[in-house]
Order: C-alpha cells, then sequence, then structure tokens
C-alpha cells in the first residue's frame, strides 16, 4: 500500500511522487494516513520527521495500522549505501506498537542479524 499524505491530494493525472521508487529528500513532518481515510489525523496516525542534522528517511509506506515500510536515503558520499537511519515519530497513541520494516538497507549481512538492535528512545523508554 502507499502513504496517505494529510492535507495533499494529487491532482487527475499528475504522477504520484509517493510511488516514485527514488528517494529524493527527507521526510518533514509527514502524516501517513490509511487509504482512503479522509479528515484531520488522529492520535494514532504516526507522524514521520527526519528534517534535522542527519536525519534520512525518504519514504514511509503505510501497511496495516501497526505496520509501515520505511525507505532510507542513501548516505550523502556514497549513494550506494544506507546502513544507517535516522527519524522521530510522533502522534503515538499509548500502549500502541508499530512494527517499522527497514525495506531498502543495502547491506543485506548487518549486525541486527547477529542479534543487535536499534537504538530508540521514547517518553515511556527515556533511557538510550
Amino acid at each position: 500500500m502507499r502513504s496517505a499524505v494529510y492535507g495533499e491530494s494529487p491532482e487527475p493525472g499528475d504522477a504520484d511522487p509517493l510511488v516514485s521508487e527514488e528517494v529524493v529528500g527527507n521526510v518533514s513532518k509527514m502524516c501517513v494516513l490509511p487509504p482512503g481515510y479522509r479528515g484531520p489525523p488522529r492520535k494514532g496516525h504516526l507522524i514521520f520527521d527526519a528534517n534535522f542534522e542527519s536525519g534520512n528517511l525518504g519514504r514511509v509506506d503505510y501497511i496495516t495500522e501497526i505496520e509501515y515500510d520505511i525507505f532510507i536515503r542513501p548516505d550523502t558520499c556514497n549513494p550506494r549505501f544506507r546502513v544507517w537511519f535516522y527519524f522521530t515519530v510522533e502522534n503515538i497513541k499509548a500502549d500502541q506498537r508499530v512494527i517499522f520494516n527497514i525495506v531498502n538497507f543495502s547491506k543485506t549481512k548487518s549486525l541486527y542479524r547477529e542479534g543487535m538492535s536499534p537504538v530508540v528512545r521514547s517518553t515511556s523508554r527515556p533511557k538510550w
């Protein structure tokens, strides 16, 4: 499924920028809504942001209410590499669990396969 972005609706016949496989710029305060949803974002409709130093989130696709596909931008100095990610997520409901699939990592063998996990900080888990 593709992302629905609050406040944006392509004109008929226009190319939909969210369909493109090319990941160009950083996501900036993008609210990802379920397909067909109309209206303002509600609590639980996640707002993604990477418009800050070292942020590299290029695109987010809605899969289900608890699952999202994440596309990271390539490293600045070498466009072949996508080996890290840095972004924020807001508007989460209390006790909401979410699955993020990083779908365009450039290394198929990484330390995540060896048991390492991403560093996460949240209001419910304020320590890194």
